[in-house]
């Protein structure tokens, strides 16, 4: 393997399934492996299922030695919009104050959580993420055995609007992102995170689909000409295409290929 053009391994841990991509730079960046299975939840926290499947991937050759990009289920995630506060004249004071906001919708239940504050120009809300630290501890771990150097860990609403984000209205839309077994929804207004929801949803497509509908009409309702993009899997797509819709599904992103690409078409289930 070039020094110069290090592969890339792309991971996605859901509780349900582990979706794995290596990809090689270069001049022109190709897949070299990928791998999807379905795994069982197991302990106390639900990740350890995937962990498992994780490091026996790491352990068959192919997979280990190699720089990692993380995406972690909404599912784990909690989230809260940190408004605009002028006073607040550095990291660690937003930080804190994202801090209290998650205490003050969750609880005790995020205390010890890692906790991310997304950038934002100035003005403009930024949404906070807490993630349990002991799931990053053991990601990072399994890295470690595996000689794989973790560069990234992103939750799956951040990962997905990072995706899509050039083909979403900047102000005034919601987006949405499902993957088996969550849903997280934000609204964008004023280049920045105005709102945000994540619920667990079940397996029943249909109704769930139906929800989604019933949520476009709300947004549409609301006095405003906001749109409701939806980044869901590929059946959940075709499905929704013959139930008519007002919600804007999203298929076609950039066309250059790199690791968080193909891994989000892997969760997607697109072929």
């Amino acid at each position: 393997m070039s020094r110069l053009w290090p592969d890339e391994l792309g991971v996605h841990l859901s509780p349900r399934r582990l979706c794995v991509v290596r990809t090689r730079r270069g001049l022109r960046r190709r897949v070299v492996r990928e791998h999807v299975q379905p795994v069982e939840p197991g302990g106390g926290g639900g990740w350890e299922g995937a962990l498992a499947a994780l490091e026996a991937q790491f352990a068959s050759p192919g997979w280990a030695g190699v720089g990692v990009r993380a995406v972690v289920s909404d599912h784990w995630v909690r989230y809260a919009v940190v408004p605009y506060a002028a006073e607040l004249s550095n990291a660690e004071e937003r930080e804190a104050h994202a801090r209290e906001l998650l205490a003050s919708a969750y609880g005790d239940a995020v205390s010890g959580w890692s906790l991310c504050v997304s950038d934002a120009p100035p003005g403009a809300a930024r949404i906070a993420c807490a993630m349990p630290g002991a799931l990053l501890a053991a990601l990072g771990e399994a890295c470690a055995r595996a000689r794989a150097k973790l560069r990234s860990v992103q939750p799956q609403l951040i990962a997905a609007h990072n995706r899509w984000r050039d083909v979403i209205p900047a102000d005034d839309a919601w987006f949405v992102t499902i993957d088996e077994g969550s849903l997280a929804a934000a609204r964008m207004r004023g280049a920045g995170f105005d709102r945000v929801h994540a619920v667990r949803i079940g397996a029943d497509w249909v109704r769930e689909l139906k929800r989604l509908q019933t949520f476009g009409r709300l947004a549409n309702s609301s006095g405003s000409d906001g749109r409701v993009y939806v980044d869901a899997p590929f059946a959940w797509r075709t499905l929704g295409a013959t139930m008519g819709s007002d919600l804007e599904w999203l298929e076609h992103g950039s066309p250059r290929l790199t690791t968080a690409l193909r891994l989000d078409e892997l969760r997607r289930g697109v072929p």
